[in-house]
């Protein structure tokens, strides 16, 4: 199985268990990143183990915090505004390097949707 397979089946897996979703808060602002396309990308991570070794590996993410969202509050609170800015969710960005994938957002909410029963 590829490492990008495997980070997406992780990703989803562990949201539906925990059905929490992370990403990086400073100074007040998340944070935010363009891909190699152009296209704003939202960086999101299935756990806080995940997100703060990630802080530790990109020195970009210096003085970043983790923070957790419920999935639910993550569909009602956040989505709306992500579609409007077009952005991408960045599934579970890892190593050094900052590797990852990019999804669009209706991708992410149909996999993890279908395994904890809750729809946007």
């Amino acid at each position: 199985m590829a490492d990008n397979e495997k980070r997406w089946e992780i990703f989803v897996d562990e949201i539906i268990k925990e059905g929490i979703i992370w990403t990086l808060y400073k100074d007040e602002m998340y944070a935010t990143s363009n891909n190699r396309y152009g296209t704003k990308c939202f960086p999101l991570w299935s756990s806080k183990d995940k997100v703060l070794k990630q802080i530790k590996n990109v020195p970009a993410y210096e003085g970043y915090t983790p923070i957790g969202f419920y999935w639910e509050d993550f569909l009602k609170d956040w989505v709306p505004t992500l579609k409007q800015n077009k952005c991408l969710l960045g599934i579970n960005y890892a190593r050094k390097e900052n590797i990852g994938f990019d999804l669009p957002i209706d991708e992410v909410i149909f996999a993890i949707s279908r395994g904890t029963g809750i729809l946007k």
